[in-house]
């Protein structure tokens, strides 16, 4: 590793305190603890588990290395100790403190080292050989950039799921209080009814269903676009029970927040191509569920006023 590659990687190291400290403003504390899918961590856990690597992966093994001959690097159970220490049950203010004073110890040895002592190795009891400058790239690229990134996409996908989940909700709460000749009534011949909404949205979500499946256990899948006007005279949703299809709407919801709850954050990525949209990512379908919910809960109130 030349010189100036060593500088980059330090200056990453010096530059995540403020980084981190710009992720955490104004995220509210439901969302510290909020965990984006089974056997995920929380922002909270993570931060915690920073904290202890700082300490244990990082500070020990670079004493370890410039110490001892070749020491043996025993590997580290993070998971074992998130749950062990506690994690959740941890303030992030005392967290934070704890961490920041641990970088400042690491931030000086690392800038301490010179020449040939960063070709100094030991040994990880699964990774192999690592040297002073191999551990430096893992803290920098596979702890701090990378655990950054996973705070921020924690905290978007919070904001996706908090605007998706009260949907049905919302949209049971719109409709509860219409008479029957308001929900069927039509403000135009060529407009939809509040049913006839209730209906598109439920038929929809099927279709969003299919997709993000698709785009989840497939390689770029094609999506065709489909006649909404003509899948709702063929279904003839003004004549539809309003009860059974809120019931569908808010099952079909469920199994897509599910879906997406087991989606890992780095698949979000994974792309279908719409014949009419383009490429389509999971993330962008998520933000166009929730464009599309907005829309036409307006249009309900619209109808019915």
């Amino acid at each position: 590793m030349t010189d100036l590659e060593r500088s980059a990687f330090i200056q990453i190291l010096a530059g995540t305190p403020a980084r981190l400290k710009a992720a955490l403003k104004g995220v509210p504390k439901k969302v510290l603890l909020w965990t984006p899918g089974p056997g995920k961590w929380s922002i909270l856990e993570i931060v915690a588990h920073m904290r202890d690597m700082e300490r244990d992966a990082y500070i020990g093994r670079y004493h370890r290395i410039l110490t001892e001959d070749n020491p043996t690097l025993p590997d580290i159970d993070g998971d074992l100790l998130a749950q062990s220490e506690d994690y959740r049950g941890m303030k992030l203010t005392e967290v934070l403190r704890d961490w920041a004073r641990l970088r400042k110890e690491c931030l000086k040895l690392v800038k301490s080292v010179k020449g040939a002592r960063w070709e100094r190795i030991g040994t990880h009891e699964f990774a192999g050989p690592l040297s002073m400058d191999a551990l430096l790239r893992r803290q920098a690229m596979g702890n701090d950039e990378a655990h950054l990134e996973q705070i921020e996409n924690i905290v978007k996908r919070a904001a996706l799921f908090e605007a998706l989940e009260p949907s049905p909700r919302k949209l049971a709460e719109l409709t509860k209080k219409l008479d029957d000749a308001t929900l069927r009534r039509k403000p135009a011949p060529d407009k939809w009814s509040a049913l006839e909404v209730v209906c598109h949205l439920r038929d929809v979500e099927q279709r969003w269903a299919e997709r993000l499946v698709k785009i989840a256990f497939s390689e770029r899948p094609s999506f065709l676009p489909f006649d909404v006007n003509g899948l709702a005279r063929k279904r003839r949703y003004n004549e539809q029970d309003l009860g059974a299809a809120l019931k569908e709407f808010a099952r079909l919801r469920e199994d897509n927040l599910r879906l997406l709850r087991v989606v890992p954050a780095s698949q979000w990525s994974r792309a279908g191509v719409h014949a009419k949209y383009g490429e389509l990512t999971i993330h962008r379908i998520v933000e166009m569920i929730v464009s599309h919910d907005r829309g036409h809960f307006e249009q309900i109130t619209r109808t019915v006023s």
